[in-house]
């Protein structure tokens, strides 16, 4: 049987779908009926808003429908009116008797009242020019005055430039020598206007220091000015259009209006502000070269200067002209030429660039959070949004620059290292150091600084990536340095420098001063909050935990060259072990003073934490050397001596750590090698219960170290040591599953 829901889902109809989506369960039939009622509810109320929404549209469209026809009824209209009052015109003109004298009479009039104000104005124009200049001088006393008469002396200046123009029009087809003469009567006025224009372009040029002097009128009336001059220039082309067009039978009527060079004053304030911002950034690309950061931070006039020019230029100037935009984009492209030409700069070193980076981050916050300019709207980007390159670049002086300072470092400590002229440095608590640990993490927390100034987590981290980098060469340099200096000590003895100990013990406390620095480094990476994303900071955690744990391996590997150094010149008195000479002579007596005798001057030189480990280290070479040494050549185990040699050795040994470590401590320490006396002091019948329960403690015993002590036994035969030997086999042969889970004991260690 086929249920309802199996159904719904396999309908294509998007409708079911719904539905589907809806009774999911069989008990959500239950509010089928409550569900209908939603639904034809919400399909009525949408039912409703649909026909309310038609109504409206209709009733809308038929109300346009109305004004679009009363329209063209007025234009009709207007077009009657037009025709009645042309053809009354028409009428009247024939009803005046003597109409074309009378017109003519009229223009002649015209003409004279015309020509006799022209002389007038001619005669008057040196005097005109001299008040205006006057008036000129006093505004121009003070460029950043209120400048009362400059829309007066445009106004003046306007007058008599039409005048010169008319006059000139009126002479264009008298003789030469006419038109020359005129010219130069009116050279003055084209001083004057010239001189006028200088002015104009001045204030232009100040228009920021006039916001700043409060002097705001001043703006309104040059840009007055300039939208009067525009409107001119409309005319003028205008005019000379009509005349085109007249000259190429077009226009209905020939057009006797007075030519006039266009002027173009807004174009040319443009260009002047452009100049203006130019001059500003010239004077800092001229020092690029010697203080590249310096003249960045000289910019610090963009900002304010922009809000002045949205604040109080903005509401002084035409929507047209779109002014703050314009300046936006002319102070964010001359920035954009500044920062290439300092990215290019020579001077340009690993601090700059971070400097630089963070700039340009906080140039576009700025530009955003105080004038509500987006990142999106600033064209070409900043850096053309090689941010990443230019960080890269960063990086890669800083991995130089510490490879270099590191190599630097490490070949000095390496000659002194080697040379060993003379004995390592102390500190005020006595203990060796070598100098690298301080200049190393010196340098890195330059770096870690100069990079926490570019405000970037993703900057920091990177350089602790870098700084890591360099720590790791530094440590396996460290630890190949040791371990060749061990070579040449231990096979060529009497031809290496004195002091090979010291100056392990000075490396080794300078790998633990390294790992306490760099947790010093990841404290102020937490308590400043250099790295705010939490990727990134986690990343460089561990980056620095790690590292950590590395420097305590490097200063592991010092203390086990020192044990290396120290076994070594006990490896006869151990070699001597259960031997007739044991027997004769206290080798263990020997092994323990000279290892004292290290441990003098390890307790005094070398740092607490690691002594106490080379403490723990030592115990436990000392305790396989003596394990392996039941089986050094020669060794021979005679009944009833050896059992009382075996405790004063284990004595010996005891009492020598107990300066050390806590006696009860100890007992848990020396367990193993009690345990392994006792079964090799075993009778053959105790034999097998002292192994079990030493096996059953230390489940990986070697077989081969048990057959070896009872081989040596005097008191021991063929036969004798197969009876106690058969059923330890057998029990090696029974594999307890758990020994697998078992942590290695000390056994493990133990030569095979």
């Amino acid at each position: 049987m086929v249920d309802a829901k199996s159904v719904i889902s396999i309908a294509p109809d998007p409708k079911v779908a719904i539905i589907s989506a809806m009774l999911k369960h069989p008990d959500d039939l239950s509010t089928l009926v409550a569900l209908r009622q939603k639904l034809i509810r919400e399909k009525a109320i949408v039912d409703q808003q649909l026909k309310i929404g038609v109504q409206n549209q209709m009733e809308e469209t038929k109300e346009a429908l109305d004004i679009l026809g009363t329209t063209k009824e007025q234009v009709l209209g207007v077009r009657s009116n037009m025709k009645n009052i042309d053809s009354l015109c028409k009428d009247a003109q024939g009803l005046i008797t003597d109409y074309p004298r009378i017109r003519k009479i009229s223009q002649t009039h015209q003409n004279f009242v015309a020509t006799e104000t022209l002389v007038n104005n001619f005669q008057e124009l040196h005097q005109d020019l001299d008040r205006i200049k006057s008036m000129m001088r006093d505004d121009m006393k003070n460029v950043l005055g209120p400048a009362p008469n400059l829309l007066l002396v445009h106004y003046q200046l306007y007058k008599l430039e039409n005048l010169r123009n008319t006059t000139m029009h009126m002479a264009k087809d008298e003789s030469l020598d006419v038109k020359v003469t005129l010219k130069e009567y009116f050279g003055r006025l084209d001083q004057v206007i010239e001189e006028f224009e200088k002015y104009l372009w001045e204030l232009s040029r100040n228009m920021i220091d006039l916001i700043k002097n409060k002097q705001g009128a001043v703006i309104v009336r040059l840009i007055k000015i300039i939208e009067s001059e525009e409107a001119a220039d409309a005319k003028s082309v205008s005019t000379k259009t009509e005349r085109r067009a007249s000259r190429q039978g077009l226009g209905n009527k020939k057009s006797d209006k007075p030519s006039r060079e266009a002027k173009s004053l807004r174009s040319k304030f443009f260009d002047v502000l452009h100049d203006e911002v130019s001059r500003k950034f010239n004077l800092l690309m001229d020092r690029v070269d010697k203080e590249p950061i310096e003249c960045l931070e000289a910019t610090d006039f963009v900002f304010p200067d922009l809000a002045l020019v949205y604040d109080d230029l903005v509401p002084r100037s035409p929507s047209n002209y779109k002014i703050f935009p314009f300046f936006v984009l002319e102070y964010h492209r001359h920035v954009y030429e500044l920062v290439n030409k300092i990215v290019t700069s020579p001077e340009l070193d690993g601090g700059r660039i971070l400097h630089l980076l963070r700039w340009v981050r906080e140039y576009y916050a700025s530009m955003n959070h105080q004038l509500g300019v987006t990142e999106e709207l600033l064209e070409p980007q900043l850096l053309d949004g090689n941010e990443q390159g230019l960080l890269d670049e960063y990086l890669k002086l800083v991995r130089t620059n510490l490879v270099k300072w590191t190599n630097n470092m490490m070949n000095t400590a390496s000659n002194e290292f080697t040379e060993r002229t003379a004995a390592p440095a102390t500190d005020s608590d006595k203990l060796y150091h070598m100098q690298t640990a301080s200049l190393m993490f010196e340098m890195v927390n330059q770096q870690v600084t100069l990079a926490s100034d570019s405000q970037q987590g993703t900057v920091i981290e990177q350089v602790i990536r870098e700084c890591i980098q360099v720590m790791k060469d530094y440590q396996q340099r460290w630890k190949d340095l040791v371990s060749a200096e061990m070579k040449k000590q231990i096979e060529s003895p009497t031809t290496t420098p004195p002091g090979l100990a010291e100056y392990i013990m000075a490396a080794t406390n300078d790998q633990i001063k390294c790992a306490e620095f760099a947790d010093a480094v990841l404290q102020r990476m937490e308590s400043e909050n250099l790295i705010k994303n939490r990727k990134n900071f986690e990343s460089a955690r561990d980056l620095l935990n790690e590292t950590m744990d590395d420097f305590f391996d490097v200063a592991t590997h010092g203390a086990n060259a020192l044990l290396d150094l120290a076994f070594n010149d006990v490896k006869e008195p151990f070699s001597k072990l259960h031997t007739s000479t044991w027997y004769e002579e206290d080798p263990m007596g020997l092994i323990v003073a000279t290892l004292r005798d290290y441990n003098d001057d390890f307790r005094v030189h070398l740092n607490d934490y690691m002594f106490n480990k080379l403490i723990d280290w030592m115990l436990e070479r000392l305790m396989i050397a003596q394990m392996d040494a039941l089986r050094n050549r020669g060794a021979r185990l005679k009944f009833p001596a050896c059992t009382e040699r075996l405790e004063q050795d284990r004595a010996a040994v005891f009492n020598f750590f107990a300066d050390y470590k806590n006696p009860k401590d100890l007992e848990d320490d020396f367990d193993a090698i009690e345990q392994l006396h006792k079964f090799t002091c075993s009778t053959k019948r105790t034999a097998y219960i002292n192994f079990y329960s030493m096996k059953r403690i230390y489940h990986d015993l070697p077989i081969s170290l048990v057959e070896d002590i009872l081989g040596r036994r005097d008191d021991m035969d063929r036969s004798s040591i197969k009876e106690v030997m058969d059923p330890i086999k057998e029990k090696f042969k029974d594999k307890d599953p758990i020994d697998a889970t078992r942590s290695a004991t000390i056994f493990s260690k133990v030569k095979q």
